[in-house]
Formats: C-alpha cells, sequence, structure tokens
C-alpha cells in the first residue's frame, strides 16, 4: 500500500517551510553539531592499562595451570603462572618505550631472561648451560609421556613459553587495543596443554580455567564500563561486585562437575585406545646405544622382568590393555602379593635405563625402595612409577616368591583360578592343526608340568633359531611349519610357540619380557640393552607365575659385525649360514606429541571458528535486537513513532553499506541517489509526518506505507549491490557505532511525553 500525495502540492511546501521557519538556526546548529561528530570525533582516553593487565592476567594463570599440569608436583604451576605474570609486566614495559628498536629490543631480551629466571632456583650454574638444559628437555619430549618430571631444562621451556603466553596477550589487550582477543588468546594454549593433563585432574583443570576465565571477563568488562563512561567505579563496588559474583562462580562450578560425572562432557568414547590390546616395538641392538641400563645384587641371575604379552588374538601377541590393568600404590609395607612366601631378593640400581617401568623379579611380593611413589600391576607383575620417569641412582629392593622344585609342580591338584582361564583360551583361529594335535598327543598325560615339560623341550630340540627376535605375527600355520615343516624360527617365534602349546594343553600362559643375565662386575651384575630376553610364563596354582627360561640346542651363525650379541654356549651352530641375530629389548615409545598436537589444533580450530563467526555476525543479532525493541516500543506511541522507526530503519541500514550522511534531512538525503519514485514518496511523508501538515491527522494506511516503502527501499538497496558487500554490510558495525537517530531510543523511552525528537 502506498500514501497518495495531496493534489495542492504548493500547499504543502508552504506549511514545511513555515515549520522550517520556526526552527530557523536549530536545525543548522544540529546538523554542525553532528558533522562535527562524524568528521571530528571526540579523543578517547587511553585504556586502563593496568584494569586491563589485570584482566588478561586471570586467562594466563588459567592457561599455566594446564601446561603445569603436564609436569609431576605443584610447583610447575607456579612456575608457569610466575611467567605468565612476568611476561604480562613486560608487556606494559615495552608499552612506555616510545622508540621502535628499543622496544624489540627490550622485548627480546626480557623474554629470554624470564627462561634465564626460572632456572636460577636450581643453581646459578644452569644459567651457562640453560641452551643445552632445554635443548636435552626438548629431545626427551618426543619418548616421554606426561607427567613428565620438571626439570631445568623444562623450567626454562615453561619460562619461555608462558613468558610470551602472557606477553602476547597484554601487548593486545594494551597497545593493541583488542582486549576480548587478548582474553581469547591464551585459552588454544591452554587446549593443546590439556590434551596431555592426566585424565584424573583433567575435569578439575578444566572447571579451573573456566572460572578464572569468567574472572577476567567480568574483570574486562569493568574496564570497558570505565573507559566507556570517562569515569572508574571506586574500588568498594568493584569488591562488592566480586562478591556477589562468588555465589554465581560457585554455582556454575557445582554443575560443571555434576555435568562431568553424568559424562555430558566428556561421553565416553566409542574405541578407546587404553581398552585396546597394542603390539609391542622393539629395535635391534645396532639401534640401541650401548650402556648400562641397571645394575643388580642378588644370588639369582635373572630374569629381571619387565613385562608380559598375555593377549593373543589368533595372529599377535600383545600387550594388555592399559586401561585393564590392576594398578596399586605399594603400601608402606612394601607388600604387594601376600599369598606368596617369601624366598629370593635382589637390589637394583638404575643407571641409563628410562620410561616409568622398572625391572623386577618374577612372583614379585614386596618392594623396599625410598623416594617416588611406586605402583604394582597385579595383571601383568609391572613394577612403575605413579608419576614421572625413571631417574638415574634410584635403588629399590625386590623380594620374590622362592622357586617350586618339579615335583611340586607335579604334585598339583588345584583348579585354576577364574580370573587366570582367560589366559588359556584361544581364539577360533588358534585351534591347533591335526598335526600339532598329533605332536601334543605325544606327551606325557601324567600332570600338567610333565605334559608342558615335554612340548617345550621338544620345541627347543626340534627347532633352529634363525633371524631377529622382534616381535612378529605368529599363527597357527606357521607354529605347524616350525614344528613340521622348515623347523626354523626366531627367538620370538620359538617362545611364542611354547606359550601355544600351553594353552592348548590348558596351561595358563603369557611371554614375558625384560632381561636375563648380565655382566659380572664385583659382586654385581651390569644388565646391558644386548641382555634383553623373551620368555615363556605359565601359571601353576599355589605357586602363581613362573618364568621358564629356554635356549633352543641349534641357531644359525651369524656374519658380519657381531658386537653387542648375546652370546650362549649352549647354542650349538647348524650347518647354514644365517643373518645377525638380534634379541628384542625395551625401546621408549614413539613420541605422541604430534599426535597430540594435532588433536589440539582439531580442537581450537572449531572452538576459534566458533568465537570467529561470533564476533562478525554479532552485529547483524544486535542491530535485529535493537530493530525489534523499537518497533514494540513505537507500537505503543503512536503512529508518528511508527513512521520515524521505519525511516530510521532506512537510514541505518543505508549507512551499513556507506551512504551515512548523518546531517542529510530527508529531501536532502534524496539527492544522494538517483531519481527514484519510492525514495522521494517516502521522504516527503516523513517530512509531512514528522514536521508537516499530517503530524496530528495521520491515519493507519499512512503508517503502514512508511513502513512498507522503508522495506522495499532496504531489500532494494542490497539486491543492488555484490554479494561480498551485502556480507560486509550485515556485518557492519557502522550503524550501531554512528545511528541516525540517537536520541531516537532515548525518545522511545519516554512514553509518558509522548513526543518524539526530530529525526533530521
Amino acid at each position: 500500500m502506498t500514501a497518495t500525495r495531496p493534489p495542492d502540492l504548493r500547499d504543502v511546501e508552504e506549511t514545511a517551510a513555515e515549520h522550517l521557519a520556526a526552527e530557523a538556526g536549530h536545525v543548522e546548529s544540529a546538523i554542525d553539531e553532528a558533522a562535527g561528530v562524524v568528521l571530528l570525533p571526540a579523543k578517547v582516553d587511553r585504556p586502563n592499562e593496568l584494569r586491563y593487565a589485570i584482566a588478561v592476567a586471570f586467562p594466563v594463570i588459567a592457561t599455566a595451570v594446564m601446561v603445569g599440569g603436564v609436569f609431576t608436583g605443584a610447583s610447575a604451576r607456579f612456575y608457569a603462572a610466575f611467567a605468565g605474570l612476568l611476561g604480562i609486566a613486560l608487556a606494559l614495559l615495552v608499552a612506555r618505550v616510545k622508540q621502535p628498536v628499543a622496544s624489540y629490543a627490550l622485548m627480546l631480551l626480557g623474554l629470554f631472561g624470564i627462561g634465564v629466571l626460572m632456572v636460577i632456583p636450581n643453581g646459578l650454574a644452569n644459567v651457562t648451560s640453560i641452551g643445552s638444559l632445554a635443548s636435552s628437555a626438548a629431545r626427551s619430549g618426543n619418548v616421554l609421556r606426561p607427567p613428565v618430571s620438571l626439570n631445568p631444562g623444562w623450567q626454562a621451556i615453561i619460562g619461555w613459553l608462558m613468558g610470551v603466553v602472557g606477553f602476547g596477550a597484554a601487548w593486545l589487550a594494551v597497545s593493541v587495543d583488542r582486549a576480548p582477543v587478548a582474553l581469547l588468546a591464551p585459552l588454544p594454549i591452554a587446549a593443546i596443554a590439556g590434551i596431555s593433563v592426566p585424565s584424573t585432574a583433567q575435569i578439575a583443570s578444566g572447571i579451573v580455567v573456566l572460572v578464572l576465565f569468567a574472572i577476567g571477563l567480568g574483570i574486562l568488562s569493568t574496564a570497558n564500563s570505565a573507559s566507556a563512561e570517562g569515569d572508574q567505579p571506586p574500588l568498594t563496588y568493584e569488591l562488592r561486585r566480586a562478591v556477589r559474583a562468588i555465589p554465581l562462580l560457585a554455582i556454575t562450578t557445582l554443575v560443571l562437575y555434576l555435568l562431568a560425572q553424568a559424562d555430558i562432557l566428556f561421553p565416553h568414547p566409542l574405541i578407546d585406545p587404553s581398552n585396546e590390546p597394542q603390539r609391542p616395538r622393539t629395535a635391534p641392538l645396532t639401534a640401541v646405544e650401548d650402556r648400562v641400563l641397571f645394575e643388580v645384587t642378588s644370588v639369582a641371575t635373572g630374569p629381571w622382568r619387565i613385562g608380559s604379552l598375555d593377549v593373543y588374538d589368533g595372529r599377535d601377541w600383545r600387550l594388555p590393555p592399559f586401561a585393564q590393568n590392576q594398578l596399586d600404590d605399594v603400601p608402606r609395607n612394601g607388600i604387594v602379593n601376600p599369598k606368596l612366601a617369601r624366598g629370593v631378593r635382589a637390589t637394583f640400581t638404575i643407571a641409563g635405563l628410562g620410561g616409568a617401568v622398572l625391572p623386577t623379579l618374577p612372583n614379585t611380593v614386596g618392594v623396599v625402595a625410598k623416594g617416588p611413589r611406586l605402583a604394582y600391576d597385579a595383571r601383568n607383575g609391572n613394577l612403575r612409577l605413579v608419576e614421572g620417569q625413571v631417574q638415574a641412582g634410584l635403588e629399590y629392593t625386590v623380594v620374590a616368591a622362592t622357586l617350586p622344585t618339579e615335583e611340586d609342580l607335579r604334585a598339583i591338584t588345584e583348579s585354576i583360578p577364574g580370573p587366570i582361564r582367560q589366559f588359556a583360551r584361544v581364539p577360533r583361529s588358534g585351534e591347533p592343526t591335526p598335526a600339532l594335535k598329533a605332536i601334543i598327543e605325544q606327551a606325557p598325560t601324567t600332570s600338567k608340568w610333565d605334559q608342558f615339560n615335554y612340548l617345550r623341550n621338544y620345541v627347543l630340540d626340534n627347532v633352529t633359531a634363525v633371524g631377529a627376535g622382534r616381535p612378529v605375527s605368529v599363527t597357527v600355520d606357521r607354529v605347524e611349519d616350525m614344528l613340521t615343516g622348515s623347523k626354523e624360527g626366531s627367538p620370538f617365534e620359538i617362545v611364542a610357540a611354547q606359550a601355544l602349546l600351553a594353552r592348548w594343553i590348558g596351561v595358563p600362559s603369557r611371554i614375558g619380557y625384560g632381561f636375563d643375565g648380565g655382566d659380572p662386575v664385583g659382586s654385581r651384575l651390569q644388565v646391558r640393552p644386548r641382555n634383553g630376553a623373551t620368555f615363556v610364563e605359565v601359571y601353576f596354582p599355589g605357586f602363581e607365575w613362573l618364568p621358564i627360561i629356554g635356549v633352543p640346542r641349534h641357531a644359525k651363525p651369524t656374519v658380519g659385525n657381531n658386537s653387542g650379541q648375546s652370546q650362549d654356549p649352549s647354542i650349538v651352530p647348524s650347518d647354514d649360514i644365517a643373518i645377525e641375530l638380534f634379541l628384542p629389548v625395551l625401546t621408549p615409545a614413539p613420541s605422541v606429541f604430534t599426535k597430540q598436537l594435532q588433536r589440539g589444533v582439531l580442537i581450537a580450530l572449531p572452538i576459534l571458528a566458533a568465537i570467529a563467526l561470533a564476533i562478525v555476525f554479532y552485529p547483524a543479532v544486535r542491530k535485529a535486537i535493537i530493530r525489534s525493541r523499537r518497533r514494540r516500543a513505537a507500537a505503543g506511541l503512536g503512529p508518528r513513532a511508527r513512521v520515524a522507526v521505519a525511516y530510521a530503519d532506512w537510514r541505518d541500514h543505508a549507512t551499513d553499506f556507506g551512504y551515512g550522511y548523518p546531517s542529510d534531512t530527508p529531501i536532502m538525503f534524496l539527492d544522494r541517489f538517483v531519481d527514484d519514485a519510492d525514495h522521494t514518496e517516502f521522504a516527503w511523508l516523513v517530512t509531512r509526518a514528522l514536521w508537516g501538515d499530517m503530524q496530528e491527522t495521520m491515519t493507519p494506511d499512512v503508517v503502514a506505507a512508511a513502513e512498507e516503502l522503508s522495506r522495499s527501499l532496504r531489500r532494494r538497496l542490497a539486491q543492488t549491490q555484490p554479494a561480498t558487500v551485502r556480507f560486509v554490510a550485515i556485518a557492519s558495525r557502522l550503524s550501531l557505532r554512528r545511528p541516525y537517530a540517537p536520541e531516537l531510543d532515548v525518545a522511545i523511552r519516554k512514553e509518558a511525553d509522548h513526543e518524539l525528537v526530530p529525526v533530521g
């Protein structure tokens, strides 16, 4: 619907001229004031640097909580937080330096000095070797898994990392004047570090990060309000405001904790790698540095057990799922298995061994140690550190069970306990072939020990050891070929065949790995990588897991470099020439940092994208809210208010497309465009409704026409622009910063006056 222009246009113009004459001088002064505001913006005071610095300090501390959680103990979090605060202080100092060269030099020297300052508590001597310490820590990070022990090298790296984080966040807030972005800048680092935080501390650390971020956001809001209003609220007001926010933060923290317990924030994955058995990783001796791993003082000569492969899937022997390990802290009395009688003991002194698993004796009964907390895995017999990595010089004593005699094993009549029966089963694909069943039938059945002992010796007597001892797939067909065909197998395959034969006759078995023997040095044995060994372990009620050490009767001789190989005079060489023989050794797991970084990036990118989209499209949402609020208020104020709002919407829309001109009246604004009948009609209708002859006689049809003309003009203006310009207009903040009628919102709220301030 459109408004019809009165037939006598001259009368309308004379009436409008009389109203304009009555306001002579006022309109010009208003236009000059508006032009002054547009062309000469008022000088904005420098933001409160200290308040901004305090605001960004909280997310920086939150990031320090996550970064420090990668290391053992609470000291790493304090180091990280202190370094981050030093970075913020450095940014405030650099912001006051006027010379660019001096500011850059101060920034670089200051950031380097933060890392140097972090290593001073461990001794001034570390300052001169800070480069090598940091390099060594970075290299160890490729093989160590969190939590990592905090050493001077890591302290320097933490100092540099958090110094950069704190400096960058404070610089964005103070110098670049992008405080909201500065508040978010440290969070990606926190997200990446959070991946390596132990699962038991992830929820608590995440809640702490959220609370600290909320506090920083509140302080930033106060700082922005003080900057906008030009007056800083008193300290007592801010303290009261902070106290009122404490209950809200407490409730939010409680809700997040309950949600975390309900697995909503951290749902259980469909496939959990920690519940999946893993294939072991090994390396040949030539790829391992020959060094003393540990020393042993004992009457026993081995084996020095590290772990076991107790899962057989029909093809591979795998490590037990980590999530199913039965880890318990070693109690104060040191007893980890009170069911067994104490027998042999051994004292271990760590030298060059890495990782978190410690060598021990089979069937460990108790452990006596001073130093880090230890845990014992009742499933696979592992002895490991609760936190951190093994350090050189660690000494502990292990007491193991008494070894049974063959007569003791033959006399066993007890049944296998229920939890152990899983280690006597094989999958359907692992059932023995007829040829293997024929060999099994040859074994005596007087006792399970006699039956197993016959079969393991059958393997050792008939299979020639050849090739490397790395873990490989061992199928039923491969075992048949070893016993009836080629009669050759690697050391690992020979042990795997013995373990399978044990399971086929109902004896629980697994493959133990670790070290055997060592080089005598005085009263001690020095164990090196070449002493690595695998051996079959079988379970007998009353004596539990027993290692059965055996060597094949024949082995193919090697050629080439024999250094570092394990020699056994009881092994007779065959008549053939073979490749160099390797024994499996433990090696550190490959670095997971790259995968963690990729995972962190994948987590951070959607978050950053969502934040970016929210920042970009916030103006569109804000403008829609303002328009809706104006229209609801104008509907209750009358026709003139609705017309004024319709025209203000049109002018704000034009402003977002770059056609601001806030000093132009509706008639003057016509000259900014080519002649258009709808635009001309709309301008005259607004002029008459707000200042002319229609102020008191406006009908609903005229109001509807004004609103329809406003919508039509906005749509047509957008359609004439390229898509990129339309997108920019949607996200534009021009109409929010410089609205056409800023007084309109104030006037609309004055419903009692029912009087609008002129739009033009």
